[in-house]
């Protein structure tokens, strides 16, 4: 089964030796949520790679994790699976990094569900997914507290004999996390991680409050579709328009309408979704920052859902980042 951004969670600040600043994991599967929170755990905590065992080091190098981390390259081979089984493991640091991120992992996704080249038919399923994700990695950079990682990554589902596949991607941060980030917008009546969470799934809750002022807001150029990781109402100004970000709504939407998995984890809880089925657990140790990780069958995502529901909104983002 492996491990998956809850396990990761646990598991840093389990082996995490911080007298000594070493970190070594036990040896296990490791899922895309597990990497990314990985990531921006040793990222956060300056964990040098003398101090970090990383189980399965060679496929750590191949998927560019030391790369990631430390800024040196050390895998030797040619990746010959890049695109075709995961994409690269990219931190996302300024803008520029962010629009390479963007363009890098969301080609990738491409590939990882529907490979051939030259291909420009991708089902609706798949292309709303690339807007979202396109949409975190702005907003990891918005917020600008923190490092993120993303990660993408096809895998068999389990008992198909390899003819079905799921399309996994993960992003964290080590940040400040929903709660602290709502307090410092003015939300008002947001009393815990999980009310926190709520808030933040909610429809209009990515521009709501975004005529908010506070030494938070940040001054963005014309055409960046930006706003908080979660798309909460944190103040987000530009020097002219005051575009609106997906937000979390519309992934949990695409999760619904293409029975896809989520986990999202901040503070001490974690949201998980299974299709409309949405569940809080509690968090057996805290993440200050935000993780998320999702997953699709690769044929749901294939198969024409209208998941907008004549949203204009939505409608509108997507031409404005040159979606049909």
């Amino acid at each position: 089964m492996g491990l998956g951004l809850k396990d990761a969670i646990e598991q840093t600040a389990e082996h995490h030796q911080r007298d000594t600043n070493k970190l070594s994991l036990p040896d296990n599967y490791w899922h895309p949520g597990f990497i990314t929170v990985l990531a921006a755990y040793v990222n956060h905590h300056r964990i040098t790679e003398n101090n970090c065992t990383f189980t399965r080091p060679s496929y750590m190098q191949a998927i560019n994790m030391h790369g990631a981390l430390w800024g040196e390259d050390q895998y030797q081979q040619e990746r010959l699976r890049v695109g075709t089984n995961y994409s690269l493991v990219t931190a996302l640091n300024n803008v520029e990094a962010v629009d390479i991120a963007t363009g890098s992992i969301n080609s990738c996704v491409r590939q990882l569900a529907f490979p051939g080249k030259g291909r420009t038919d991708y089902p609706k399923g798949l292309t709303d997914l690339t807007h979202v994700i396109g949409e975190l990695h702005d907003n990891v950079w918005s917020h600008g507290k923190s490092t993120g990682f993303s990660f993408a990554q096809r895998s068999a589902v389990p008992l198909t004999q390899r003819k079905e596949h799921y399309l996994e991607f993960s992003l964290a941060d080590y940040g400040l996390g929903f709660l602290k980030e709502l307090r410092r917008a003015g939300i008002s009546g947001i009393l815990s991680h999980k009310d926190a969470i709520a808030w933040c799934i909610q429809k209009g809750h990515s521009s709501k409050h975004a005529d908010l002022q506070d030494d938070w807001a940040q001054q963005l150029p014309q055409d960046f579709m930006g706003g908080s990781m979660f798309g909460s109402g944190v103040a987000v100004k530009e020097k002219e328009n005051n575009h609106q970000g997906l937000g979390l709504y519309h992934l949990m939407k695409l999760v619904k309408t293409y029975n896809g998995e989520l986990q999202l984890a901040t503070g001490n809880v974690c949201l998980e979704a299974i299709g409309d089925e949405v569940t809080y657990t509690q968090l057996k140790s805290e993440w200050p920052g935000v993780a998320i990780s999702c997953r699709f069958k690769i044929h749901e995502l294939a198969v024409d859902k209208d998941n907008e529901e004549n949203d204009p909104q939505l409608m509108e983002i997507m031409q404005a980042l040159g979606g049909e």
